[in-house]
């Protein structure tokens, strides 16, 4: 079987809400037709490095684009899936990313059905993928410790 890689770039955003830190999770639509929660993400267009790359993928999927990024605090996560008939063999590299305008919205309804700014405990409910929990909960370390 044909084996390619693959890596895109995405934004963990966190805004603080008074003694509460808030995440936000989108509910993206995959070009299957299944639905899952993850955090915004994409591919890297051009020249584009990583971390702009991250940010626009999360200006385009959410609206939100008054963000500090921190290049360097990351979260990555591999893994691989068959698509037609290719092995695909992904790494997504995650940056935190403060938010300072938490205005949202969906500029893309055929990719992103829903987008939700919730606690750290409600986003570890909502997030499909064990590996996206593993990113949220490093990423509330990162938070929590500073």
């Amino acid at each position: 079987m044909e084996t390619k890689t693959d890596i895109s770039y995405g934004v963990v955003p966190i805004y603080r809400e008074g003694d509460i830190w808030r995440v936000l999770v989108v509910h993206q639509i995959s070009y299957r037709g299944d639905d899952f929660w993850i955090f915004p993400k994409g591919h890297a267009e051009g020249e584009e490095t990583p971390v702009a790359a991250a940010a626009r993928e999360l200006a385009e999927e959410t609206g939100v684009t008054d963000i500090a990024i921190d290049p360097d605090t990351s979260f990555t996560v591999s893994y691989s899936f068959v698509h037609e008939g290719v092995r695909i063999e992904k790494t997504v590299i995650y940056f935190l990313g403060t938010v300072y305008d938490t205005t949202t919205h969906i500029s893309q309804p055929h990719e992103i059905k829903e987008i939700k700014w919730c606690s750290f405990e409600e986003a570890a409910g909502l997030l499909s993928h064990q590996n996206s929990k593993e990113v949220l909960e490093a990423a509330q370390k990162v938070v929590l410790s500073s």
